[in-house]
């Protein structure tokens, strides 16, 4: 395998060997040994290299029965691969996510709330951007509203210039508009347009008292991973698949028929664009900001970028760096990006089916946001993949302390799947647990310790499900519904532990760290075949990681009760108060049945469910619910569509609790 050492810039000279290299793959350096080349360094692309990838990569495709300019899907996912919308109204929490995008914020004495579209009985009620005066018991006026594209999905925004700007970013409907179209060869033959692939990012004059006013809009090619506000200036992270369908590659094809289909090909024909206030596309990034490597085994045809828009310029002023190949999951920092990228390419139909060669090895390469620049510092290697759930790839990576905690799975198969129907047949793989910082020299992320992990139960070996980081501690829960969860200690980088077990009992499908050594499980009783029976909610005390127990417990609802901590982006609000935290995270709650006989109609109640907990006993008591709509087993669909909890988000001010809901903020005061 080449190396990448002493070279100052990609080559084409090295597509020979990465055409070689998806299936042996290679290794990686070991040990922070400076004698040992860095292989996975990205290195800065010349005139033609973009050209001379997306060739070598269709070259690859084709050779493998795949058709060779097809539209790939992103490796990376789809929205927000950033991890939970932690949102924080007191004190911040140690150890807990950054703030990021959200669907409500207040600002002052102003509410703001993103409304999705939704159904209504006489048509479709827009999304739209609305703001309401908060008084000072804590109650709401409408101001106004910006009504947005009714083609695009909101999918969160951000405050920022002193609370003078807005920035709203919203996906469009990959389905709007998607009619059948008549094939022109043969009018029998119907075929469906591509799906829309645009970013948009809307920017409003916000002030108090003030209905938002739009003053810029700005369109991307892409898809949105993950967004981050550092001061006034919003950091991007999207990926693109470019269109090449326009150069017929067939399956199978020889390397001379790829050659002549691909004769036309040009850099303009990859990169993405934008247009600012539907003036003419220009290019989200140029070449040579954009970096390649040998190593990367993807097949996608894909570029992820990272782009920094000053929101207060009257351009919006940017600057973009990008990726060029397949990304396994991006990971976003306090000030940093971490985008994961693998040494091997992997067998089988999909992920959930995966074969991986048994030397898997990961490549991770490190983003800095510095201002209006996006820089790439380092890159480094840790042993295995990311594993086979789509869901959990994003959490596999974690920045703490300027370090990054990589798991990883070193198993060529392992189990998959969401409980209970999951693959069983397969092996629990063993996992690992690596611990990389930046060297600050050689663009080099070097390993500082390996922890394997073998989780060990009363049914056998255990696959690690999902591990909650939470600063100096990580929690891996198994991933079948047994005992125990385990406690990692991290404090020291250069020598993690397992430090104990916890029994959680059905309490840890979200954990969620708190102050004083305590730690909020919420799950699910599955006792009953599999069936959710009720939001179980527990607090523990894991002071002593070796010896954690549990203070308290609470249920919420019946059979069928949900939260939005079960969705693949939990989000939630967390207020820290003076020896209490209060949380609200939007939740369905059906009623218990009661009695015997013929039982009643099931009733439930959808809005934010709160929660508050004693920060020196442990205590752990209910509040009352911020109910936004009942919810009827035979309602219409049209109701659950509206109240579609995935849109839902709860937000805490002083001693006011509000929920956005079904294109309304809802409010409640006290207990």
């Amino acid at each position: 395998m080449n190396t990448l050492a002493g070279m100052s810039h990609a080559s084409p000279a090295w597509l020979a060997v990465a055409t070689a290299a998806f299936v042996a793959g290679c290794g990686g350096g070991e040990g922070g040994n400076p004698q040992t080349p860095n292989e996975a360094r990205l290195q800065v692309a010349r005139s033609g290299d973009l050209v001379a990838y997306f060739k070598a990569k269709i070259a690859q495709r084709v050779a493998l029965g795949y058709p060779g300019t097809a539209i790939t899907v992103p490796t990376v996912g789809g929205l927000s691969s950033a991890g939970s919308v932690v949102t924080h109204t007191g004190g911040p929490l140690a150890g807990t996510a950054v703030e990021e995008d959200d669907l409500i914020k207040a600002e002052g004495n102003m509410v703001y709330g993103l409304h999705r579209a939704y159904a209504t009985d006489t048509g479709r009620e827009p999304p739209r951007l609305a703001a309401l005066a908060r008084a000072a018991d804590g109650s709401l006026t409408g101001v106004g509203r910006a009504t947005l594209d009714a083609k695009f999905i909101p999918q969160g925004f951000y405050v920022a210039g002193g609370g003078t700007r807005a920035a709203v970013l919203s996906q469009q409907d990959p389905y709007a508009d998607r009619q059948p179209v008549v094939a022109a060869a043969d009018a029998s033959i119907t075929v469906l347009p591509e799906y829309s692939r645009t970013l948009s990012l809307d920017l409003f004059a916000i002030h108090k008292d003030m209905a938002p006013a739009q003053i810029k809009q700005m369109r991307i090619d892409g898809l949105l991973v993950g967004s981050r506000l550092i001061g006034n200036t919003l950091y991007l992270v999207t990926t693109w698949s470019p269109d090449l369908t326009r150069f017929t590659v067939p399956a199978g094809a020889t390397a001379s028929a790829v050659d002549a289909a691909l004769k036309d090909l040009n850099t303009a024909a990859l990169i993405p664009t934008l247009r600012v206030d539907g003036g003419q596309p220009q290019p989200l990034v140029n070449e040579a900001d954009c970096l390649v490597q040998t190593g990367n085994a993807s097949l996608s045809l894909q570029l992820t970028s990272i782009t920094a828009i000053d929101l207060t310029s009257s351009s919006l002023a940017r600057t973009s760096r990008c990726f060029a190949g397949g990304s396994e999951a991006v990971h976003l920092g306090a000030r940093s990006v971490y985008v994961a990228s693998s040494r091997q390419y992997r067998y089988g139909g999909d992920v959930a089916n995966a074969v991986f060669p048994a030397d898997s090895r990961t490549d991770i390469h490190k983003f800095t946001f510095r201002g209006a620049q996006v820089d790439y510092d380092a890159s480094g290697s840790v042993d295995g993949h990311l594993g086979w759930d789509l869901r959990r790839l994003p959490s596999r990576l974690n920045e703490y302390q300027n370090d990054l905690r990589v798991l990883t799975f070193t198993g060529k198969t392992g189990q998959s799947g969401m409980p209970p129907v999951t693959i069983q047949a397969q092996q629990a793989s063993p996992a690992l647990l690596t611990v990389l910082r930046d060297s600050g020299r050689d663009s080099y992320l070097g390993p500082q310790a390996k922890l394997p992990i073998r989780l060990r139960t009363a049914r056998g070996d255990q696959q690690i499900d999902n591990l909650f980081f939470a600063g100096a501690r990580a929690y891996a829960t198994p991933f079948t519904n047994t005992e125990p969860v385990w406690v990692l200690d991290l404090a020291n980088p250069a020598n993690p532990t397992v430090a104990g077990e916890l029994a959680a009992g059905g309490h840890a499908d979200h954990l969620v760290p708190l102050p004083n050594g305590l730690l909020l499980g919420v799950g699910k009783d599955s006792a009953l075949g599999g069936v959710a029976d009720g939001i179980q909610l527990a607090v523990f005390d894991v002071r002593n990681a070796a010896q954690g127990k549990r203070l308290a417990t609470q249920a919420a609802g019946g059979r069928g009760s949900i939260t939005t901590l079960d969705s693949t982006r939990p989000v939630l609000n967390l207020q820290a108060m003076d020896g209490k935290v209060r949380l609200a995270f939007p939740a369905r709650v059906y009623q218990a049945p009661t009695g015997v006989g013929t039982p009643p109609p099931v009733r439930g109640y959808q809005g934010a469910l709160r929660l508050e907990v004693s920060t020196t006993t442990g205590a752990l008591a209910q509040r009352s619910m911020v109910v936004s709509t009942a919810i009827l087993n035979g309602d219409t669909p049209g109701l659950y569509s509206r109240f579609d909890i995935a849109n839902e988000r709860s937000l805490q001010v002083d001693n006011v609790a509000y929920q956005l809901s079904g294109g309304q903020v809802f409010t409640r005061a006290g207990d």
